[in-house]
């Protein structure tokens, strides 16, 4: 587990290193900020593209080659990236860093289930990794400040990446054991590779919407729109004339409905962090020290939110369990909406009740143990999906503001800040879009009955949610 998450920690390591350093970047490599917008979603869009082909090369090749070879690309990209300012490298480095997360994230779940037998112990090495997951994003740009400000050449923070890299690809086979091919997996790799391609666009259309000032509204007749797809063919599927498929997506829409929620959830909290990296340091004037105080509001609000919501679950009812954690969100980016609220105390309970609301990420088991049907692996792939179309999207609707006062006629006086503050408003409009859409699709498809929580169970005492023994869904597979 600790291997396992020291992995996750790399992957949210190189996305942060390139989120806080964006300033040294463009000096180094002389790119304007269209180009540093292509660093983060050509990141974005590999890194949503593939982990369900991820997960099946994992069923085909061995579970633990596959974790290594994901190692060895995160490590081989950030060399190249050490080691030359040409933009053109640093954007392929940073397309391979893409790929090598997706590997990684995915790789690691997998190997959760390989190593734990079914039963509580595996319920609760999930939750501790989504749990690790949704804490590591804030929690890792302060280390990763602080080594940038401690660092003589820029160039130290990708050696680090490397090493640390290099260290777990060595201990990898030393610690884990490897898995067997599953039956049938050659065919499953085939078919999610072709599934690569419309989530590429996926990413892609996320980028090509906030580059065109995307409105909430948009944000939320696409997203009430892809939810519901499953149970409108479903409806139809009752006939007898259409195929079983339209069926199986109505009987299984509480599953989709928690890939749709999970995947709107990680979007946002994605972007948020984006968006206030680049805030507090243009408007609030804020150090990258600073925001990353500022930021650990965030890990406060999905340790809070971990024992909390699966308990609140366990009497209310997943459904509204969810939509209430859904809507404990908005609030949050609704404060941070607000005009001149950019400043160091102005962030911290907004941001605090955002990352609450997103605590649903490391739901995994409570998903399951409800009947949703839901499985962590679908989980994972969705929630790494809505993290690259969040970051995506917002990186987007702030390269418009960005360019704004590039295109002004020569002469005209334009406050950049200004630009910047409404852009960011925009995201943080958008993040109430997708935490409101998330509270609606909760209550009309996740289930609403109450289910028991299993008493003594180590994972809810010790404040992370889990499932049950052989609850439907707490295997990976």
């Amino acid at each position: 587990m600790v291997l396992l998450a020291a992995a996750q920690v790399l992957v949210v390591f190189d996305t942060t290193v390139f989120t806080v350093g964006l300033p040294w970047i463009a000096v180094r490599s002389q790119l304007s900020f269209q180009g540093l917008t292509w660093l983060l979603s050509v990141y974005s869009v590999c890194f949503a593209a593939l982990p369900v082909l991820a997960g099946a090369l994992g069923e085909a090749l061995g579970r633990r080659r596959v974790l290594m070879g994901g190692l060895a690309l995160s490590s081989l990209a950030a060399v190249a990236a050490a080691v030359t300012e040409d933009s053109g490298v640093l954007l392929a480095s940073r397309a391979v860093q893409g790929v090598a997360a997706a590997v990684i994230t995915a790789g690691a779940l997998a190997l959760i289930d390989s190593t734990h037998q079914q039963g509580p112990g595996r319920d609760r090495a999930l939750s501790v990794h989504f749990a690790v997951v949704a804490c590591a994003g804030p929690a890792m740009l302060l280390p990763t400040a602080l080594l940038l400000d401690a660092s003589v050449r820029g160039e130290t923070v990708f050696w680090v990446q490397t090493v640390a890299g290099a260290v777990l690809l060595v201990l990898t086979p030393v610690v884990l054991t490897e898995s067997a091919p599953l039956p049938a997996a050659g065919a499953r790799v085939g078919r999610a590779a072709l599934g690569v391609v419309p989530l590429a666009f996926l990413a892609w259309f996320a980028d090509w919407l906030g580059d065109h000032s995307v409105s909430a509204t948009t944000v939320v007749v696409i997203a009430v729109a892809g939810a519901l797809v499953p149970s409108a063919l479903g409806l139809l599927g009752r006939r007898e004339r259409m195929p079983e498929l339209f069926a199986r997506l109505h009987r299984e829409r509480a599953a989709f409905g928690g890939y749709t929620v999970v995947a709107l959830l990680a979007a946002g909290l994605a972007g948020v962090l984006y968006a206030l990296t680049l805030a507090l340091q243009v408007i609030g004037g804020l150090s990258v020290m600073q925001v990353g105080w500022a930021l650990l509001s965030a890990v406060a609000g999905v340790l809070l939110g971990c024992p909390a919501l699966p308990r609140l679950a366990a009497r209310i009812g997943l459904g509204a369990a969810v939509a209430g954690a859904c809507a404990v969100a908005a609030v949050g980016f609704v404060l941070l909406s607000r005009e001149d609220a950019f400043r160091f105390a102005d962030v911290l309970l907004p941001l605090l009740l955002v990352a609450f609301g997103c605590a649903v990420l490391a739901l995994p088991a409570g998903f399951a143990r409800s009947g949703s049907g839901a499985l962590p692996q679908g989980l994972n792939s969705s929630r790494q999906l809505g993290a690259g179309l969040g970051v995506s999207l917002f990186a987007g609707v702030v390269s418009v503001a960005m360019r704004a006062p590039a295109s002004a006629p020569y002469g005209s006086h334009f406050d950049y800040r200004a630009f910047v503050a409404g852009a960011v408003r925009d995201c943080f409009e958008l993040g109430v879009a997708l935490c409101a859409t998330g509270a609606v699709i909760a209550l009309l498809t996740l289930p609403r009955h109450r289910f028991p929580a299993p008493a003594g169970d180590p994972a809810l005492s010790g404040g992370a949610p889990a499932g049950t023994a052989g609850s439907p869904g707490s295997s990976g597979r």
